[in-house]
């Protein structure tokens, strides 16, 4: 039996895991059939183009797999997912006609996560490594060419300041809140 996954933090991990794609346009929360002993993460799609987006509806249906497959390794509820539309109608059934045709074949599976990383990895660079990397070529600019510094002083100078941020985020992470 494996350890039980927290599932208190599923819809904050949906969220954060769709948030890597899309903007806000969903809203999720978490109920339990205690008679039965499933648990239900409810998708509530609040923007209407994603209740028709295929991508949406397959990264929707890739996470519920995920976690329901771990649930099950651990004996925990069963996991299944409710989608519903903007105008409160269920739409769980688009979950199996549209967003699990990529994943039935466990061949895909693997395609998937690959897939599913590479966008991953690509956002998170557009979003976080290329606005750090532009502002430290602007920094160097400046120290460069508006004050004067030879380049070689400018780059011991911006090593000098990475390894001080990395010092200090250290002391503080040790010392806690």
């Amino acid at each position: 039996m494996t350890p039980r996954p927290d599932v208190e933090r599923m819809p904050n991990d949906l969220d954060r895991f769709l948030g890597d794609f899309f903007r806000r346009g969903w809203r999720s929360e978490l109920e339990f059939d205690p008679a039965e002993d499933r648990l239900y993460l409810v998708v509530h799609v609040v923007d209407a183009r994603l209740s028709s987006d295929d991508r949406f509806l397959t990264l929707v249906d890739y996470f519920i797999r995920a976690r329901a497959d771990a649930l099950r390794q651990s004996r925990g509820p069963r996991l299944l997912c409710r989608l519903v539309g903007t105008d409160g109608r269920d739409l769980t059934a688009r979950l199996g006609e549209r967003g699990a045709r990529l994943l039935a074949d466990t061949g895909h599976d693997s395609e998937m996560h690959q897939r599913l990383t590479l966008l991953g990895v690509r956002r998170r660079l557009l979003r976080r490594l290329m606005p750090d990397a532009l502002l430290w070529a602007a920094a160097f600019v400046f120290v460069v060419v508006v004050v004067g510094l030879p380049l070689d002083m400018a780059v011991g100078l911006g090593v000098a300041a990475v390894l001080t941020q990395v010092l200090v985020v250290t002391l503080v992470a040790r010392r806690g809140p």
